[in-house]
């Protein structure tokens, strides 16, 4: 009995020979690599050229491929990614939009109860506060469209051409909840002058791009300003 325990142990650290294949099994499923779609967050495999969910085209491997070209304008981009841009990645819509909320409610009832009351300190002051807050709510609310609709101008009508990534590190200018977003710094050349561009993301941004990778960069003929990284960082 004692030597069948032996064999059944033996150069197994303790673990039965029968469990060897599932263990395996799992080394295999630990090993395979995966990257979060900078369209819509859905989880693929790393080989993968476009998202499972959305159909996006996935960032390719850092190096020296900046993988396929985009398509010619204008382009259809994936769903629900307009609406990510516009309210995730613009905090002045949230802001603006909070603001307008909590203002626009005072700017209408209050005056309205104090001249119904006759008390006139909730005609003036509530009338003021609530016209102060959705004036500085509307105003944030048109910059972070305007701002938002700049991010995806771009990939709608860009033309493209390729980059290089130039840096990349914790942008500390941006703090939400005490985090900081991550800067991409590109260059690329547009009508034979060198630009420069930067994009920001939540995401970790180090994982899908490196200093010098080739990226393909799109950007407005008319306003290279306006120019983003294709596939998106995040």
């Amino acid at each position: 009995m004692k030597r069948r325990l032996k064999s059944r142990f033996a150069k197994t650290r303790g673990i039965p020979t029968q469990q060897l294949p599932r263990l395996t099994w799992l080394n295999r499923i630990h090993t395979i690599e995966f990257i979060n779609c900078p369209w819509c967050g859905q989880r693929n495999l790393e080989n993968q050229l476009e998202c499972r969910k959305c159909g996006g085209p996935l960032p390719p491997p850092v190096g020296d491929d900046p993988g396929p070209a985009p398509p010619l304008p204008p382009r259809t981009l994936p769903k629900g990614y307009k609406s990510r841009m516009m309210l995730k990645n613009t905090p002045l819509n949230i802001i603006g939009g909070i603001f307008a909320l909590v203002g626009l409610p005072i700017a209408c009832i209050f005056p309205l109860v104090g001249f119904a009351s006759g008390l006139w300190m909730l005609l003036i002051i509530g009338g003021g506060v609530g016209a102060l807050f959705t004036f500085l709510g509307g105003g944030m609310l048109y910059m972070g469209i305007k701002n938002g609709f700049s991010k995806i101008h771009p990939y709608e009508h860009g033309k493209a051409t390729v980059g290089e990534v130039t840096e990349i590190y914790r942008d500390t200018s941006v703090e939400v909840n005490g985090r900081n977003p991550w800067a991409v710094l590109y260059q690329f050349e547009a009508g034979g002058i060198a630009n420069e561009g930067k994009v920001t993301t939540w995401k970790y941004a180090p994982k899908i791009q490196a200093v010098g990778n080739c990226v393909y960069i799109l950007y407005i003929p008319d306003d290279p300003d306006q120019s983003v990284i294709y596939p998106p960082v995040g």
